[in-house]
């Protein structure tokens, strides 16, 4: 997967990672169709965390892939380069578009989230950079000091800002510090990231920040309306946000031991299991319908009723709930998730048509839901012949996990 990234999807010629498409089977050759410039969600941090995990996953192997492209550390300085005095938040994108905007990403035709920050790209971006920061401290290595600036400073801006009831807003302002719409679960994102910013510093208003956040937040978990967060939904009900408010619930366990942010996992990890499958459907179409199983893969969201991997990323949490209640069920789920992800990687290329092992799309149909795409000849397709940079990068994301837990029990 790495390799994939650094010699299929880099573009050292525009000195950016980009999406890749084609059209069998007419056309196999994967080409680029879009700049990853997003500072997170689908692009950035997501990205850069696993980047960075490599070194430590895979060693010396890791080394030739992370110096012929962009690395994760690169990725991190963009994104803490982005930060914005008027509003206090870090631009959505690292770089402008072609119309010069910093904030204007591919989200922006869902007209409600024009020329403003949008909380699930910054709370994803500084979600990642606080992580990554805590998992080097927490390995004796060091990181720039304009990660920390970055980080504090956009923290303590969502902190002032925060309602008196802990929610977060949905969106905000590019020209002072002010929220523009409170209504949506997105800004749940920042609570984790508020958690690790305590451990790396102690600083005590941002361990209350995320506990008076995650109280507001699973409310809405609690009554399975997690809604307002992917931006291209129309706020539809989705899996997406619970992923924030079980990182977060995560943390605080670990942080404070405080038995209901465990009740906070379990509700969490539920509503997860509402959206994750745990059978094998039958796709009608090529190439799911040739032994692939759904069983382990998460939807999107009720607008967008296809598996996306995007859930992956919570399995470390999921085997962590398992330690810690003793319930092996937590765990299962998480197995189901891992060969998921790895039946999908394997389809690559002789199922698919197209690609090569590494690569993984976004959109996977387990039924009629969103099976739109079409081969060159016209005939269905139950996947997608779009590569976008995010979903692989959550793929290596909980694989490196998984494998330095594995390294970790061997000692």
């Amino acid at each position: 997967m790495l390799e994939a990234f650094a010699y299929q999807n880099y573009d050292a010629a525009a000195g950016e990672y980009t999406n890749r498409c084609c059209r069998p089977p007419k056309d196999t050759e994967m080409k680029p169709w879009r700049l990853v410039t997003e500072i997170g969600w689908t692009g950035g941090g997501v990205l850069a965390y696993p980047l960075v995990l490599c070194r430590d996953a895979l060693g010396a192997d890791a080394e030739a892939p992370l110096a012929a492209a962009m690395s994760g550390e690169q990725l991190f300085d963009r994104i803490a380069d982005a930060y914005n005095e008027n509003s206090g938040l870090l631009n959505d994108l690292m770089a402008p578009n072609a119309a010069g905007s910093q904030v204007n990403g591919w989200w922006t035709g869902y007209g409600l989230v024009k020329d403003c920050h949008c909380a699930y790209t910054v709370g994803s971006a500084v979600h990642y950079l606080t992580k990554t920061m805590d998992y080097l401290h927490q390995n004796g290595k060091p990181c720039p000091a304009k990660w920390m600036d970055a980080a504090q400073k956009v923290l303590h801006t969502v902190m002032d800002l925060q309602r008196a009831d802990g929610a977060f807003g949905y969106t905000y302002s590019t020209q002072e510090r002010k929220v523009l719409d409170w209504s949506g679960f997105a800004g749940c994102w920042f609570a984790p990231a508020l958690v690790y910013l305590y451990r790396l510093t102690g600083e005590e208003r941002c361990l209350h920040s995320a506990e008076k956040a995650l109280d507001y937040y699973h409310t809405f978990v609690k009554d399975l309306n997690c809604y307002g967060t992917p931006m291209d939904t129309w706020k539809a009900v989705d899996e997406e946000g619970n992923l924030a408010f079980m990182r977060g619930s995560r943390l605080l366990y670990e942080q404070t031991g405080k038995a209901e942010f465990l009740q906070y996992m379990k509700d969490s990890a539920g509503y997860e299991f509402l959206w994750r499958y745990g059978y094998k459907t039958y796709p009608e179409h090529t190439p799911l319908n040739q032994g692939w199983s759904a069983c382990g893969g998460a939807v999107t969201s009720v607008s967008n009723p296809h598996i996306h991997p995007m859930g992956v990323i919570i399995d470390t949490d999921l085997r962590y709930l398992a330690r810690v209640t003793g319930d092996g069920y937590y765990a299962s789920r998480a197995a189901d998730s891992a060969a998921w992800m790895l039946q999908c990687l394997e389809l690559y290329p002789a199922a698919t048509g197209y690609g090569r092992y590494g690569i993984l799309s976004e959109r996977w149909c387990p039924s009629d839901g969103l099976d739109v795409e079409r081969f060159s000849d016209g005939r269905p397709f139950s996947s997608w012949f779009s590569h976008n940079l995010w979903a692989s990068a959550c793929v290596l994301e909980a694989a490196c996990e998984l494998l330095l837990e594995i390294e970790h029990k061997k000692g």
